[in-house]
């Protein structure tokens, strides 16, 4: 069970953000087996067959102009619900329709693994990256920009003196993800919601904040100064009222510190990926204190704390992704509020890949690789989740079709940003 809970705490800290994006998870792959080639789903698009090793049919649709290709993808988790929804879609559907081959590497425990596994890679002709494992997104980047392999960061972001140093770089293409202000409003209105709805007295799981994950720690400073919002005249966090202020006192401290904010009261916070018998008690403590309502979870919130809530009226709220157990989950009331990916996130980011490779790279006004940014679907019921999941969960029309990408290989800046941007639920339904 515990090794179960580790690999999906790994897609949350681990997949496409900055940093060592949850570095320290302590089930983190040896890294003797990292970056050992991964496997290949589908027929080398140089080979005589040329198409997918499918007897499913690809999309009816007309592929796009361009030679298919090899793309090595970087992973740190293999297993979780994210990961894998995003792999169905890439593998069963956009390696069909493109006849492309995706190369995983192993699940990744370091940047020593990272390297490894693009030096493997390269050797296995792949003429692209997409990192979806970030230890060492620098050295990744330098790895492929020396070697001329094209590289983008897949359903996240560089920080921002990352990007400065390397958005002009000839191989890195972009990324597509949430950027830090995303994830600080994706905390934000989690906490709004139980705010406006009256609630006073939380507790919060904030994961790799530990590790200064800005992912995490951005997820967490917009909880808190939801809480400083709502809280009353004079209502602060540590003396803090400005986000800036409250994001560095965070990295600073690794952590949130319990106490009154204003008329709000942060009773409980628990960090960090121990996930030994002691931590899961310090867990059930936190969510049993007295006075609790709801605990806000910067991940898997119902995977850890789900059992120790039964019983109680404490709610969970979770950032993650569309999968069945999450819609059980709502369905039995261990969990809340869901803000989840869906499995086509890397739809984009291939395109973008896929033009560099062909020999049209996206490139920003400015003459700059982009940097794309994107949401969360939020669901606050089972029937919500349900209806989410359905439509993430059916290959055969995703939520980002091969005729929407194909509209993509020509489209300049303004016109690919603002299909990015157009991810909400409702339209896309």
């Amino acid at each position: 069970m515990k090794k179960k809970l580790a690999t999906k705490v790994l897609s949350l800290i681990l997949t496409g953000i900055m940093m060592a994006s949850v570095t320290a998870c302590g089930s983190g792959a040896d890294s003797s087996s990292a970056g050992s080639s991964a496997t290949q789903t589908v027929a080398d698009p140089a080979s005589d067959a040329g198409t997918a090793e499918s007897t499913d049919a690809a999309p009816a649709e007309a592929a796009v102009p361009g030679e298919p290709f090899k793309i090595g993808v970087l992973v740190s988790d293999a297993t979780s619900a994210e990961a894998l929804g995003r792999r169905h879609y890439l593998e069963d559907y956009i390696a069909k329709a493109y006849n492309m081959v995706f190369v995983y590497s192993d699940e990744l425990g370091d940047s020593a693994g990272e390297k490894a596994a693009i030096e493997t890679m390269i050797t296995n002709n792949c003429k692209a990256i997409l990192s979806e494992s970030s230890f060492d997104r620098p050295a990744q980047i330098e790895q492929c920009e020396a070697a001329g392999v094209y590289y983008a960061v897949g359903s996240g972001a560089l920080d921002a003196e990352q990007y400065e140093t390397y958005k002009g770089y000839t191989y890195y293409v972009g990324s597509v993800g949430p950027s830090d202000a995303t994830e600080f409003e994706t905390g934000y209105q989690m906490a709004k919601y139980y705010l406006d709805q009256g609630v006073r007295n939380f507790a919060i799981f904030g994961g790799a904040t530990v590790y200064r994950n800005s992912m995490h720690v951005n997820r967490v400073a917009g909880m808190l100064k939801a809480m400083v919002d709502a809280g009353g005249e004079g209502a602060s966090y540590q003396g803090m009222t400005d986000p800036g202020a409250i994001i560095g006192q965070l990295m600073a401290d690794g952590e949130a510190k319990t106490g009154a904010i204003g008329d709000v009261t942060l009773s409980g916070y628990l960090g960090g990926y121990d996930m030994d018998d002691a931590w899961f008690a310090k867990g059930a403590e936190m969510v049993q204190a007295p006075g609790v309502e709801v605990l806000l979870a910067v991940g898997s919130g119902s995977d850890f704390f789900g059992t120790a809530t039964n019983g109680t009226d404490v709610k969970i709220a979770s950032v993650d992704a569309y999968a069945q157990d999450y819609y059980e989950a709502m369905a039995n009331g261990s969990l809340d509020y869901l803000a989840g990916k869906f499995s086509a996130y890397d739809g984009p980011v291939f395109m973008a890949l896929y033009r560099a490779v062909n020999g049209n790279p996206l490139r920003d006004p400015e003459g700059n690789a982009p940097a794309f940014d994107i949401g969360y679907w939020i669901s606050t019921s089972a029937e919500g989740c349900k209806e989410m999941l359905d439509l993430d969960g059916d290959i055969d029309h995703p939520v980002w079709t091969m005729e929407e990408l194909n509209a993509l290989y020509d489209a300049d800046y303004a016109a690919f940003e603002a299909f990015v941007g157009d991810y909400a639920f409702d339209r896309i339904r």
